[in-house]
């Protein structure tokens, strides 16, 4: 079951030379619903500009499997599937399905961010209100005692 999702349409700007989603927009529609996710939990990312930009979560990792297309005016349903909170990152684990083709599978991504505090330059441990709110809509943590945790073997 997801822990959140939104269904979207592709827009024709978003499309290459073939006609169909352009494979880096599948990135831009799982930031869009990360954003969203964050902006219902209180939080805002990326914050509103420089003033408020004490800390961010720059991407250090992102992969995407692709399985089938998106054209221009399709609907598809971007869902995060799956949290995991270490200490100084967040793993978000999303599913992008095409509802307009058959609710066939289009992509599954994986984005991997950090705490960065932009006055210190380094990367810190993930806020604890951040990490309790998403802990409490259904995120695993590294830290057992937060709640929902990945077993021992992981």
């Amino acid at each position: 079951m997801a822990l959140y999702a939104k269904t979207y349409r592709v827009w024709w700007d978003e499309t290459d030379a073939a006609g169909i989603a352009h494979f880096t927009s599948f990135f831009k529609y799982c930031e869009r619903l990360e954003e969203e996710f964050l902006a219902d939990l209180g939080f805002r990312n990326p914050p509103s500009g420089p003033a408020d930009a004490k800390i961010i979560f720059p991407r250090v990792k992102a992969s995407c499997e692709y399985r089938y297309p998106l054209w221009p005016g399709d609907t598809y349903t971007v869902a995060i599937e799956d949290i995991l909170v270490g200490k100084k990152s967040i793993t978000y684990t999303f599913k992008i399905v095409n509802n307009t083709r058959g609710g066939k599978l289009s992509a599954q991504c994986t984005i991997v961010v950090v705490a960065y505090d932009t006055e210190k330059g380094e990367s810190i441990a993930i806020p604890e209100d951040l990490r309790r709110e998403l802990v409490g809509k259904g995120a695993r943590s590294r830290d057992p005692s937060l709640g929902r945790h990945l077993p021992e073997s992981m």
